[in-house]
C-alpha cells in the first residue's frame, strides 16, 4: 500500500465539516469572472429602467405644468368676459335686459354722509 494514499485518507478523516465543504464550493477564476458580468448586467438593466422611469415622470410632470398654465390663461380669460358681462355697459348692451328695463324719469338720490341723510332731486 502507497503510505501517503493512506496518510491522506487518514488525514481527512480528520478535517472538519467546514473545512470539506469549502473545498467543495471552490470557485475559479471563470466562475467568478461569470458571476461578476452576471451582477454587471443586471446593474447596467436596472439603471437603465431608473432612467427611463424618472425620464417618464419628467415628461408627465412636463406635460401637467403646460396643462396648468393653459387653464391659468383660460381662467383669466374667462375672468376678463365675466367683467365685460357684469359691466354697465354689458347690462345695458343686453337684448334680454333691454325688453325689462325702462328708463325713470325724475329719479330721486338718496346721499348719505356723516349719518345725515340728504334727498337730491335732480
Amino acid at each position: 500500500m502507497n503510505p501517503r494514499l493512506v496518510m491522506t485518507s487518514k488525514h481527512k478523516s480528520f478535517l472538519s465539516d467546514r473545512k470539506r465543504n469549502k473545498e467543495k464550493l471552490q470557485f475559479g477564476y471563470q466562475s467568478t469572472y461569470i458571476a461578476l458580468l452576471w451582477v454587471i448586467a443586471f446593474l447596467l438593466l436596472y439603471y437603465v429602467w431608473i432612467l427611463n422611469a424618472n425620464a417618464t415622470q419628467g415628461y408627465t410632470i412636463r406635460e401637467l405644468e403646460n396643462t396648468g398654465k393653459e387653464l391659468k390663461v383660460e381662467l383669466e380669460r374667462l375672468d376678463v368676459k365675466i367683467a365685460e358681462l357684469e359691466s354697465s355697459d354689458g347690462i345695458s348692451s343686453d337684448e334680454d335686459l333691454q325688453n325689462i328695463m325702462e328708463e325713470y324719469e325724475d329719479p330721486n338720490y338718496l346721499v348719505i354722509r356723516d349719518n345725515i341723510q340728504y334727498v337730491y332731486n335732480y
